[in-house]
């Protein structure tokens, strides 16, 4: 194809405008464990809707809306996209699709220790290369599961002998009325919700010893994604410098306080290395993160979501020259997950709206070059 001609195909794209989203269409669904009062058993519950593009047509993006009664964790293909926690306020993406099969699944919990109301909605506009769209809500076409099993979120992964989700209400009905729906994907806010406290292997009686540990997460993108940008929240008890690509973001000296830092990442990058310098004073020690990457996509910027979990990796000895990029933690152990956001002693941190500017490495922290950090 000349050149030209594609850079015009693509730009063309880009200026497409994507009809406005809304839940007109949309069912409010849960498993058949709802009763006739309208409550379901407390607990988590998967959700699953496959997706093949038509013939003649290859699938381009979509752009998701989604809220859950209570809270929810959204993949597509696989890939952790994001989680939100009300059913008042929808959170919205825009993600890239494979060409031919998409898999949308959804780990949806309903809190409580009793029984109560419970559902997921959901609105997902696919658009295809030449422009034109399809949408697919939450309605019976949806496999739902009474339990969460290992590897649901996966395209290779079987639900044939899941039954169809159970459509509870339509949007708008009781008991969750009307659901506000942000403008776009870049408006969802950041949640801890998913992320974990993860320190080493070193925690007895929820006791660490006194001193600086080091912690390393590489995210290797997918085929054909790069990143341009990370916004990434961050707290550690007691203090931290946090490195991306090698450069230094900023730091925290108070284990009550989140951050919140927005870095440019240029040239896009195809390899993510997320390092923590984190420091223990005494007593109880943790580092707890999310991290979201927006892709350099012509039609959408993707934002992909990682948090801290046993995926993350440690080092006591803090090795010289670790936050940098393609630094070999292969023999590193695997972080040591505590509990949840929220557990004890940290409870519910509150996340800042604002973020951070750029600050110095804490003392002892390694020597570096400061990152684009947008404020």
């Amino acid at each position: 194809m000349n050149i030209k001609v594609f850079l015009a195909f693509c730009f063309g794209f880009c200026a497409t405008q994507v009809l406005a989203l809304d839940f007109a269409n949309s069912k409010w669904i849960w498993t058949k464990e709802v009763n006739a009062a309208g409550v379901a058993p407390a607990g988590s519950r998967a959700f699953r809707r496959d997706f093949y593009s038509p013939q003649g047509k290859t699938a381009l993006s979509a752009n998701i809306i989604i809220a859950a009664d209570n809270g929810y964790t959204l993949y597509v293909n696989g890939a952790q996209i994001g989680s939100g926690h009300s059913f008042k306020a929808a959170d919205a993406y825009c993600i890239r699709l494979a060409p031919e099969c998409n898999v949308f699944a959804v780990n949806a919990t309903n809190d409580l220790t009793v029984p109560n109301p419970a559902g997921l909605l959901a609105t997902i506009q696919i658009k295809y290369t030449d422009g034109f769209t399809e949408t697919i809500v939450t309605d019976p076409s949806w496999h739902a599961f009474t339990s969460v099993p290992a590897g649901f979120q996966n395209q290779a992964f079987d639900d044939s002998a899941w039954p169809p989700a159970t459509v509870e209400a339509n949007f708008g009905a009781a008991p969750w009325g009307a659901v506000s729906i942000p403008p776009s994907a870049s408006s969802t806010p950041l949640s801890l919700a998913d992320a974990n406290w993860i320190w080493t292997n070193e925690i007895k009686n929820g006791v660490a010893p006194i001193g600086a540990r080091a912690f390393r997460k590489t995210i290797v993108l997918p085929a054909g994604q790069a990143a341009t940008s990370a916004d990434i929240v961050i707290g550690t008890d007691d203090q931290f410098t946090l490195y991306v690509q090698g450069k230094i973001v900023g730091s925290g000296v108070t284990w009550s306080t989140i951050h919140r830092f927005a870095v440019d990442i240029q040239p896009a990058a195809t390899e993510i290395d997320i390092a923590v310098y984190a420091s223990n004073g005494g007593g109880a020690a943790g580092v707890i993160a999310v991290v979201d990457l927006t892709m350099e996509d012509c039609d959408c910027g993707s934002v992909m979501s990682f948090v801290t979990d046993g995926t993350w990796k440690y080092n006591t000895a803090l090795p010289v020259g670790f936050q940098a990029p393609g630094f070999d933690d292969s023999k590193w152990p695997a972080a040591i997950v505590e509990g949840k956001y929220g557990m004890a002693p940290w409870g519910k941190l509150a996340i800042p709206a604002a973020v951070s500017p750029t600050t110095p490495a804490i003392s002892g922290a390694p020597a570096a070059n400061a990152a684009k950090v947008v404020t």
